[in-house]
């Protein structure tokens, strides 16, 4: 049997979408990372009807005050015109994967939240508060639906890039909300004063809209059903999105 190399259509999508669900609950884990990642398709989704629920997990103190912070976050969420985010104020730079309190809160929020699609952070960014959340969430759906046993919570689970590339199964032609995500940006100053972040956004989506003929911004995004998410290891669902390294234990230097 001949074998060929995947052609370009069979690794990237070269027809937009969207993320489904009628009622979204946004996982970010610090305050800007709902602006950065998915902040365009935020903005068209509440334009298009759809309920977009935020919660901020960290107080984003390791890079400013966050006080600060959190207001930027408010500001930045009248700007995409989506509800005031709820902020956990959980210590920045802190989140794992196993922690029975962060398992509670997302287990709860998610219950209440009655979401359809989970947005969060993939699990091959390169924050590790990132990661974590990802990997949090992926434990906490274990635990709601008993291994998949059970059909209760979201149906799909869509991660979106902040730092790192995915390796995408759903792109979303942002031009009609790219205005709103780059004003929500400009409202975390004190973050663009630290690191070019809104450039690195404008170039990502640039990157994105290559095989998008006529769009020049996209969001990137990986879709899975939540029931799939729960069944694969870490390790699989990382390589799914492009490298499972990223969620490679390492040890702890002193222990």
């Amino acid at each position: 049997m001949r074998r060929r190399l995947p052609l370009e259509n069979e690794l990237v999508p070269f027809v937009p979408g969207f993320p489904p669900g009628a009622r979204w609950l946004v996982l970010a884990p610090h305050p800007d990372d709902e602006v950065l990642g998915p902040g365009a398709a935020l903005a068209m989704a509440v334009r298009a009807g759809v309920e977009v629920n935020v919660v901020v997990l960290t107080d984003g103190a390791a890079q400013g005050e966050a006080s600060v912070r959190a207001a930027e976050a408010r500001a930045a969420a009248a700007v995409l015109g989506i509800p005031e985010p709820q902020l956990w104020g959980l210590a920045d730079r802190s989140l794992q994967p196993h922690d029975p309190q962060l398992g509670r809160l997302l287990r709860l929020k998610i219950q209440d939240s009655a979401a359809d699609t989970l947005l969060l952070p993939s699990p091959v960014e390169l924050h590790p508060d990132h990661r974590a959340v990802a990997l949090a969430v992926q434990r906490a759906l274990r635990r709601l639906t008993w291994w998949g046993v059970r059909r209760r919570g979201p149906q799909y689970v869509v991660c979106y890039e902040v730092s790192a590339a995915l390796l995408p199964n759903l792109l979303v032609a942002a031009d009609e909300g790219w205005e709103a995500k780059r004003a929500a940006a400009a409202r975390y100053a004190s973050q663009l004063a630290v690191w070019p972040y809104l450039e690195v956004a404008e170039g990502l989506g640039a990157f994105r809209a290559l095989t998008l003929p006529g769009t020049r911004r996209a969001e990137a995004f990986h879709l899975t059903p939540a029931g799939k998410v729960v069944q694969w290891s870490a390790r699989a669902w990382a390589a799914s999105m492009g490298s499972p390294g990223c969620v490679r234990w390492r040890p702890v230097e002193g222990t």
